[in-house]
């Protein structure tokens, strides 16, 4: 179950965090990405250290 604060690995391979592992910080609901990940390091484009997720692209490490 992916909530607020669980920390979370990255699974859709056209991602920059590709296998990376991120805070989840928001859960919406009836959207295509609902999940907003955090990130420590930033993807080389404009400095962005997050990025918003389907369920099914995520896999809980640790709640």
């Amino acid at each position: 179950m992916v909530k607020k604060g669980s920390i979370v690995k990255v699974l859709r391979p056209e991602s920059y965090w590709y296998q990376d592992v991120g805070t989840v910080v928001k859960v919406d609901t009836d959207i295509k990405y609902p999940v907003l990940v955090r990130f420590t390091k930033e993807s080389y484009i404009s400095g962005v250290n997050s990025n918003n997720f389907a369920l099914e692209e995520l896999t809980v490490v640790t709640e």
